[in-house]
């Protein structure tokens, strides 16, 4: 198993920076993966995303200096093994609440004696194939990829002590906009309670050696280095296409209208 580039960097104590993939687009995962960001979140959770097209994604993220990581939809056993499967660096497991969900979804991640993940022959070991690239996965896995739980959700903000005294979680994730709609306060992402609560989060982090990290966007990246966050996620691929591409057309047409005028 290659070495975890990624993790290296967050135990060095480094800020990190990535981008989501929510559509099913091979080139799309090719294009960003070759932009500088330190890794991809694949995002199998909302969408349309499959896991058949995420294999894919990582193969194509593997070879570059990108690290590949997905998000699953759930804290099931199957989802988590089916997503390490595909080969990725590190999962994301949403909505862990209370300290017996850390511990069970951490099981699922890493393979006995540690936990109960099984062994499979997926793209992670090749499909099975006797490589002897591969064949020191089993043996590494636990401790190369990255377990990252989410919390976004008051619950989970209110239990976030026991729930990172659960060990082997890499990083504790918020979802700012999940957590500020389970406090009544969609949207408010800069509302005092809201920022209590990341607060909150990051000091439990700080004592229990978990990395904290947060959905950011481009006016709230600053606050968040500064707050201490050190897995920073923004963008989405399809809103940056989007986006990309409105202002072209709103730069045409402010130039067509000056044409007009003249």
């Amino acid at each position: 198993m290659r070495k975890n580039t990624l993790k290296e960097k967050l135990l060095q104590k480094k800020a990190v920076f990535g981008t989501w993939i929510m559509t099913n687009s091979l080139d799309n995962a090719e294009i960003i993966s070759h932009s500088g960001t330190d890794f991809i979140m694949i995002d199998a959770e909302h969408g349309s995303m499959d896991l058949q097209s995420a294999g894919n994604m990582v193969s194509i993220i593997r070879g570059t200096k990108t690290t590949p990581l997905i998000r699953i939809s759930g804290h099931e056993m199957s989802q988590i093994k089916r997503g390490l499967d595909t080969g990725v660096a590190g999962v994301m497991i949403p909505m862990i609440n209370t300290k017996e969900e850390a511990q069970q979804a951490v099981s699922f991640c890493k393979y006995p004696p540690v936990g109960v993940r099984g062994t499979g022959a997926g793209r992670a070991v090749l499909f099975g194939a006797d490589a002897e690239e591969f064949e020191d996965y089993y043996s590494q896995a636990n401790e190369e990829v990255l377990v990252i739980v989410q919390i976004e959700h008051y619950k989970a903000v209110e239990n976030i002590e026991e729930i990172l005294s659960v060990p082997h979680i890499d990083i504790a994730f918020v979802g700012p906009y999940d957590l500020s709609t389970s406090m009544g306060l969609q949207g408010q992402l800069n509302h005092p309670e809201i920022q209590k609560s990341c607060e909150k989060v990051i000091e439990a982090c700080q004592r229990h050696q978990v990395i904290p990290g947060i959905m950011t966007w481009e006016d709230g990246m600053q606050q968040h280095l500064d707050m201490g966050f050190k897995f920073l996620i923004g963008g989405i691929d399809g809103a940056i296409l989007y986006n990309g591409v409105k202002k072209l057309v709103n730069d045409f047409k402010n130039f067509n209208q000056k044409e007009i005028e003249v």
